[in-house]
């Protein structure tokens, strides 16, 4: 759809720090450029305490390459934090991670914009509809129901809805801005959180090659609780998959000694 800025007194655009993120910021920088309204664009990302080592230099990379103003928030309680207290993992019925990552977020829009405050503001996401079924169900533009309230309207917007994977590594290899290393280091085939209950194995061990401290956490996580990383799957079992179970717990009772 097309999409007319200059009616939002604030662009907000949710950077991630991966593949379709990067693409959302070129693609917006773009038609705020055509349309005048670059001076309205913000970016904002949430540091979870659970993100790749390098994500918050990468994202603040593409905003100082793209001249975006960036705003970086963090959580009260951490992912990590809340895991370590709950002594559970996120799961597909119970997503509390998305939770803490957008709360940080609708905090710092509601900051900008007091309800008290007639404004418009514009959020920007960059999900995509062959990503999940559930994805492929989202609405292009609507109200943001959770930030609306008072004289403050907030609007959802996710361009890239239709976008292919093949179109997404086209926009990056042409903007010639550097994607996340998660892809060009490690291989990985998505970027969330370092370790995600929703990433393939691989990328879990990815994951953990470059956060060693968080797949530590998360395996005392599991030793204390006996709650697995996934319903049927410990984390230890994707992370080592050549030990035998008893074995590995014994090794990584030891170590934590």
């Amino acid at each position: 759809m097309d999409i007319d800025l200059s009616q939002f007194d604030q662009i907000w655009l949710n950077l991630s720090g991966g593949k379709d993120s990067q693409t959302l910021a070129l693609q917006m920088v773009d038609l705020a450029g055509r349309q005048g309204v670059c001076g309205r664009l913000r970016a904002v990302h949430s540091d979870t305490g659970a993100e790749w080592s390098c994500t918050r230099s990468v994202v603040q990379n593409l905003c100082r390459r793209l001249e975006i103003p960036l705003e970086i928030v963090t959580p009260k309680v951490t992912i990590p934090e809340y895991i370590e207290k709950r002594q559970y993992f996120p799961s597909m019925r119970c997503r509390f991670c998305t939770s803490i990552k957008t709360g940080a977020i609708d905090k710092l829009i509601r900051k900008y914009n007091p309800f008290r405050q007639e404004s418009k503001v514009l959020c920007v996401t960059g999900e995509r509809r062959e990503e999940s079924p559930k994805r492929s169900k989202l609405a292009e533009f609507e109200v943001h129901k959770t930030l609306t309230a008072g004289k403050r309207q907030v609007f959802r917007y996710r361009p890239l809805l239709d976008w292919k994977e093949h179109q997404i590594w086209d926009a990056i290899n042409k903007s010639g801005i550097p994607a996340h290393p998660a892809y060009t280091e490690y291989g990985n085939e998505r970027l969330s959180c370092a370790l995600c209950i929703f990433a393939c194995d691989q990328d879990l061990r990815n994951g953990a090659l470059n956060r060693p401290d968080l797949a530590e956490r998360y395996l005392k996580v599991e030793r204390e609780s006996g709650f697995l990383f996934r319903e049927k799957r410990s984390l230890q079992q994707i992370l080592h998959p050549q030990v035998d179970e008893d074995d590995l717990f014994a090794w990584a009772e030891k170590a934590a000694v």
